[in-house]
């Protein structure tokens, strides 16, 4: 399925431009575009339906990336407990899907949407550490097929949640020995 690399998006009087390029063509250019379905949200109804708009897009999975408010709000919608009835990856096929997609059409959904638009992701911090040969090294790089590993505790990855950091080790099989730990 084909999504936009997203780099950035800029909200102005009555235009919104969108910085991206496809996943699959190659090379990647990244090019500035006036998005004309978002720019006229933003003309008819504000910069709010706009916002909500293009969140929407970045759970659908359509925008993908970036460093925005909206790849922010997407972490912290995913760990809250009131998504699981709104979250199509969790549908699968038959009435499940079905009742799933009713309700991501209600105003509850964009009711959520709009509420976790406007909350911050929590001010904790968690990293991921092991023993090894005698000193601690910490995760700096992960993948589903490998970990990478340095003992610069200021590289370490950094994880907003206790649950992500956790979760990393159902990924491998030798993680037994693998700790979360709360940083500053």
């Amino acid at each position: 399925m084909s999504y936009d690399i997203v780099k950035s998006i800029k909200i102005t009087e009555d235009k919104v431009l969108i910085n991206c390029v496809s996943n699959n063509v190659y090379p990647h250019y990244f090019e500035e575009w006036e998005s004309q379905s978002l720019s006229k949200i933003l003309k008819e109804q504000g910069k709010d339906a706009v916002e909500l708009e293009i969140f929407k897009h970045y759970e659908q999975g359509n925008f993908q990336r970036g460093s925005n408010k909206y790849v922010r709000a997407l972490t912290v919608l995913k760990h809250l407990p009131e998504y699981t009835k709104f979250n199509w990856r969790l549908g699968g096929f038959g009435p499940e899907n079905d009742i799933i997609q009713k309700n991501r059409e209600s105003k509850d959904f964009d009711d959520l949407l709009v509420k976790t638009l406007k909350t911050y992701l929590p001010k904790e911090k968690y990293i991921v550490y092991k023993l090894y040969c005698g000193k601690i090294c910490y995760l700096y790089k992960i993948t589903k097929k490998f970990a990478k590993w340095t003992y610069e505790r200021d590289k370490a990855k950094v994880f907003r949640y206790q649950t992500d950091a956790e979760n990393i080790k159902n990924y491998f099989t030798s993680s037994n020995d693998w700790l979360v730990e709360k940083t500053k």
